[in-house]
């Protein structure tokens, strides 16, 4: 008799993970080595897994799913990562639209059929992927797809800007000098005003995109 997929969950809503995680286990033929709600706990599992089912957003603070992933092959080589998540998550490996092998998305949403997620999760426990039709790289926003290429400290940093503070304040809060925020937030501009003209105000056209981005993020677990 072949044995149980061993499975890791990480998701920050507590309603949602402890709901699917009893699914996966008692009908669905998975063993949930562990249950979390953030990366931390996630990197700090220890044992043999088969693959991880990771929410893409974990918190502002957190790595997101797509980093946790990358984050935990490093510790378990042969890991499938399967991403739920309700963004658009065309470039979901940060692969520009090449299927790396053992990594999956499935679409969040209100009617999903848990038994196909579990055939996802066990098919990408044996290397294979899945991509749904919502990966087409032509239905990502722009706005979206460059939030993707924030770092965690980046987007840190634009959740707070984007409260209308200054540098200093953002250095404040964030433990950092404020030389490094302006830096990052530099950096933040290049990247989601990538065809800003002569003359934009970059901090209010960078917070605008941010505040658009962040739009179609915010419904990244059900009932929001």
């Amino acid at each position: 008799m072949p044995r149980d997929t061993r499975m890791l969950y990480v998701e920050d809503d507590p309603v949602l993970r402890t709901m699917l995680s009893g699914v996966l286990k008692q009908t669905l033929g998975f063993d949930v080595v562990a249950s979390v709600g953030t990366a931390e706990e996630a990197l700090a599992v220890e044992g043999p897994l088969d693959v991880a089912l990771l929410d893409w957003a974990l918190g502002p603070d957190s790595l997101n799913g797509v980093e946790l992933g990358h984050a935990l092959r490093e510790q378990h080589e042969d890991l499938g990562v399967v991403i739920l998540s309700q963004h658009y998550a065309w470039d979901f490996h940060g692969a520009k639209g090449s299927v790396s092998m053992g990594w999956s998305y499935v679409e969040k949403r209100a009617d999903l059929d848990y038994t196909y997620l579990a055939k996802v999760l066990k098919a990408t426990a044996t290397g294979l992927s899945v991509v749904e039709p919502s990966m087409e790289a032509d239905r990502a926003p722009a706005a979206v797809e460059r939030l993707s290429q924030l770092s965690a400290r980046q987007r840190q940093i634009m959740s707070i800007a984007a409260t209308g503070v200054d540098a200093n304040v953002i250095a404040e809060q964030l433990d950092m000098r404020p030389v490094s925020v302006r830096k990052e937030l530099s950096e933040c501009y290049r990247i989601l005003l990538p065809d800003a003209e002569s003359g934009t105000d970059l901090r209010t056209a960078a917070v605008i995109a941010w505040l658009e981005g962040q739009r179609s993020h915010t419904l990244d677990s059900y009932g929001k």
